[in-house]
């Protein structure tokens, strides 16, 4: 059987190509998924767009980790019970075996190969350093899949492994239902960020972007965040006692400095957003303010399960973090939307054939 994929050919920009692929016989662990829906990550927007830093990457590539379908067809050593299941796919393939991996952070496996450089574990498999979910059709290891409610629609589905990313960032603050919170960047993981401190009872969410963001903030406004900011000193009035915790989704180099004026003493700040280059900050305000920085990359098992419960509690105001959808052969237009910012996710849709 022959399906469409689209595929980022080189790490030159925007070189991607609709191509055909056989479905290969599948291993004992394998399934076959019917791909129902894709989100568009950042990461998929940095390669489809030739930004640097993906030179782990292994092209050509099939895109896509943010994958949801139905299993079609399994191996002989799959559970029976996973025909015709709904599911998501969890992007990381960990070894099971390293200290990592026996303590749950599975994001954080190199199968026991020390990393002096720290680049993406090399558990980070689909949609990365194998062929990922941008296609008609997907092989998955079967425990690489997790069934999802009915109460889930496809779309946040697809979007749902942004959001694990989200919390995992999220539960780096302890106890943060009770905390005051400051979200920097309104973009989709701040958002997810902020959907899921609303959506678990916080009152106390801010969110700051800059004047370009003003539809994005008053998307945070619509899930319930309660104050949006266009700069970090109209944060500041009489009342102001500083944040419990900043976590920032900008990766700008100057919030890590900002922060740490913000942040109570004993403050936490998490950085979610990534970005190359060196930032500094003072030793003393860090030290005698008591404040902890903490990064934040990736997702877990167990943290997808935890979101997929979320997402079928209506709580939290999943569904509204999608911008748009587009057709499966209108990928490339997707891409440039999401390239232009828009408020939300944006996925791709497999309703019909290309």
């Amino acid at each position: 059987m022959e399906y469409q994929a689209l595929v980022k050919c080189t790490s030159q920009k925007k070189d991607v190509q609709f191509k055909t692929y056989k479905v290969p016989e599948l291993k004992h662990n394998e399934c076959l998924l019917k791909v129902n829906a894709v989100g568009v990550c950042g990461s998929d927007l940095h390669m489809y767009d030739g930004h640097g830093g993906y030179d782990w990457v292994n092209y050509p590539l099939i895109l896509g980790h943010e994958v949801t379908g139905v299993v079609m067809k399994i191996g002989d050593d799959v559970n029976p019970s996973l025909l015709n299941k709904r599911v998501v796919v969890n992007p990381y393939k960990s070894c099971g075996v390293c200290d990592f991996c026996k303590n749950g952070d599975t994001n954080c496996c190199d199968f026991n190969d020390y990393k002096f450089v720290k680049t993406p574990s090399e558990a980070l498999r689909y949609g990365f350093r194998e062929d990922g979910g941008m296609a008609e059709y997907m092989v998955v290891d079967s425990h690489n899949i997790i069934v999802i409610d009915d109460a889930v629609s496809d779309q946040v589905a697809a979007i749902s492994e942004a959001l694990v990313v989200s919390y995992t960032a999220v539960l780096k603050i302890p106890e943060f239902e009770k905390k005051s919170v400051l979200v920097v960047g309104p973009g989709p993981i701040g958002l997810g960020v902020a959907a899921i401190l609303v959506g678990s009872g916080n009152k106390k969410v801010h969110m700051l972007g800059v004047l370009e963001d003003q539809s994005r903030l008053q998307l945070a406004k619509n899930i319930g965040v309660q104050a949006t900011f266009t700069s970090s000193k109209d944060l500041i009035d009489d009342m102001f006692s500083g944040y419990d915790a900043i976590i920032d989704c900008s990766g700008h180099p100057t919030i890590p400095t900002e922060a740490i004026r913000l942040l109570k003493r004993g403050g936490q700040l998490v950085l979610v957003g990534i970005n190359s280059v060196e930032f500094s900050v003072p030793m003393d305000q860090i030290v005698r303010g008591e404040i902890m920085i903490k990064g934040s990359y990736g997702i877990t098992q167990e943290n997808y399960e935890a979101i997929l419960q979320m997402a079928a509690n209506p709580n939290f105001p999943f569904q509204q973090l999608i911008a748009c959808t587009v057709p499966f052969k209108d990928s490339i237009q997707g891409f440039e939307s999401a390239l232009n910012k828009v408020s939300g996710k944006v996925v791709i849709e497999f309703k019909e054939e290309i």
